[in-house]
């Protein structure tokens, strides 16, 4: 099954578009960023995540390598390392659709279904669940490349009202739609 979700990404543009991973590389906060300054790094996540947004906005499908120095157990990822990929998953669903484009994690629930090995590709899929005034809730499932289910989450985003501490992000959104390539 993810196997087939990265194929559609990839084959289907009228309904996915590519984006980045990593986007506010030039932002000063993206040095002091847990995921590129802690985990984007060798035997970590070396490789940057490849990252799909649907047409609806409300669906993405993320292709992570996974190395084998975010472990627990020998071999095996480390629980906590899943639910900050959650974390970062969910978190774009929420941020495309909350007003503002403003969200913060007010809650986040991880099922561990199976041991995630490490070393290997894995295929991360969110999608907005419901969305109600300031609030978004999130889904995501973390799956290996045969479609096996290994891990799910659930998450509940929140758009703070300090717009002070919190500024709208929208036309940032925006302009960082528009500077990549694709049909919506």
């Amino acid at each position: 099954m993810s196997t087939e979700a990265a194929k559609e990404c990839l084959e289907n543009t009228q309904e996915w578009k590519r984006l980045p991973y990593f986007w506010n590389t030039r932002d000063k906060s993206y040095e002091s960023a847990f995921i590129p300054s802690t985990l984007h790094a060798p035997d970590k996540m070396s490789v940057e995540p490849v990252v799909f947004l649907n047409r609806d906005r409300q669906q993405f499908v993320f292709i992570i390598h996974i190395g084998k120095r975010l472990c627990g157990h020998d071999g095996i990822v480390h629980g906590g390392v899943q639910a900050t990929l959650f974390d970062e998953v969910t978190a774009r669903p929420a941020f495309w659709n909350l007003p503002r484009n403003v969200a913060l994690t007010a809650s986040l629930k991880v099922n561990y279904r199976r041991p995630v090995v490490a070393d290997q590709i894995l295929v991360f899929k969110s999608q907005l669940s419901k969305l109600e005034g300031r609030k978004a809730t999130v889904t995501a499932q973390l799956e290996d490349l045969n479609g096996n289910l290994l891990s799910d989450a659930e998450a509940l985003y929140v758009s703070p009202g300090n717009e002070k501490l919190f500024p709208d992000n929208s036309s940032r959104i925006k302009a960082f739609e528009d500077t990549y390539p694709g049909s919506f």
